[in-house]
């Protein structure tokens, strides 16, 4: 039997007990300190993503970059960017980053970050007619001091299922997929385009043209792990002993503890990421329609298609995301996107700009999102 978790209405004020902690730095606590051929292998298979840029250090070797780099949104891999706190026992879902990405994340790179709340404020939506949204910096900090990448992070606080105006989505029965059906999809990933070392010709692109859609799904508990493997959901994911360990910190010590979250997330009877993988925490305690994904795998996926079709030589600068409906097991989501701005700078290179979009099998959408990549100049 689940223990239920704790589940708290919005207080008097939250709006102004959120906006306390702004310009707070925030201990946080890294899940990879360093990029290495495995951690990058790890987190690419994760989002299912097997480029060879990444993956295979010979191929690597032969590119521009002279060896392996991570893919862009490596940063959700040593820290998954959720600056959150307080609000003891208020539900916190993912909704989107703003990402810049300055300079590629080669192997053998290491880390420190820093974390600060930037902003919070009241919103309303849909589903939930009054939440919050706080908003994190996060800077990535290479071992030479430069920061590779920075990060605002958004996530709503709503209240929970049981609680008073909570999340309450229908509940929606895991699709099932006909033996056509999935056929499809893996012929969609036994097919799908990568450009690789072929350049990106900007003289041949239009305004309007799309990029190659990805799939990925059907969602299930494996890709949760499998993701996990590579990025952890959020800092709670322990084992039973360690879990036992943090409990004891968040009831008695919790200056030990990462102080991104409330020491509330450490202590709950269930893990409320658990409704990542359990249907009776996503829908009776979190007010999911089932078990779900991770937002930052879902921002990876998407990153996966815009890097497909950019090849070896380009870099994604720029990639912001919102996410707009959950993602539940047996979903399968399509990820695309379109040339909104093209903008040459000689000698070959220039600058593309694109509109993203995912939906889901139901045609509905599942995020939204736009992206930068640099295309260098011919030699450089």
């Amino acid at each position: 039997m689940t223990t239920k978790l704790e589940a708290r209405s919005f207080g008097t004020d939250p709006l102004a007990e959120a906006r306390a902690m702004i310009g707070q730095e925030f201990r946080v606590e890294l899940w990879n300190h360093e990029a290495t051929r495995d951690t990058i292998r790890h987190y690419a298979w994760g989002i299912g993503d097997d480029n060879p840029l990444w993956c295979d250090p010979d191929y690597a070797a032969a590119t521009r970059w002279g060896g392996v780099i991570a893919p862009p949104t490596f940063p959700y891999a040593i820290f998954d960017a959720v600056v959150a706190p307080g609000l003891p026992d208020i539900q916190w879902i993912y909704s989107g980053t703003d990402w810049q990405f300055h300079e590629p994340i080669r192997r053998g790179d290491a880390f420190t970050v820093r974390a600060t709340l930037e902003d919070a404020r009241e919103v309303g939506g849909s589903v939930v007619s009054r939440m919050l949204v706080q908003t994190g910096r996060v800077d990535y900090v290479n071992q030479h001091g430069r920061t590779v990448a920075t990060a605002l992070s958004h996530c709503f606080r709503i209240p929970r299922q049981s609680a008073e105006g909570g999340l309450k989505y229908d509940p929606r029965p895991e699709p099932v997929h006909t033996a056509v059906e999935l056929a499809e999809i893996e012929k969609a990933a036994l097919q799908e385009y990568r450009r690789g070392a072929d350049r990106l010709d900007l003289a041949a692109l239009r305004l309007g043209d799309a990029i190659p859609d990805i799939l990925r799904g059907p969602l299930n508990r494996l890709d949760m792990t499998c993701y996990y493997a590579g990025a952890v959901g959020t800092s709670g994911y322990k084992s039973t002993k360690l879990k036992w360990i943090y409990s004891h910190h968040a009831r008695t010590a919790p200056e030990k503890l990462p102080n991104n979250y409330d020491a509330s997330y450490y202590s709950a009877a269930v893990s409320p990421s658990i409704g990542h993988q359990d249907s009776s925490v996503a829908q009776s305690e979190i007010g999911m329609p089932g078990p779900y994904d991770n937002g930052p795998q879902r921002i990876g996926m998407m990153a996966s298609a815009v890097t497909n079709w950019m090849g070896d030589d380009a870099r994604m600068t720029e990639l912001s995301v919102r996410l707009k409906r959950p993602v539940i097991f047996g979903d399968v989501s399509r990820f695309g996107g379109r040339i909104v701005a093209i903008e040459p700078a000689g000698g070959g290179g220039g600058t593309v700009r694109l509109e993203l979009v995912a939906t889901n099998q139901l045609n509905e959408v599942t995020a939204r999102g736009t992206a930068t990549v640099v295309v260098p100049a011919e030699g450089a």
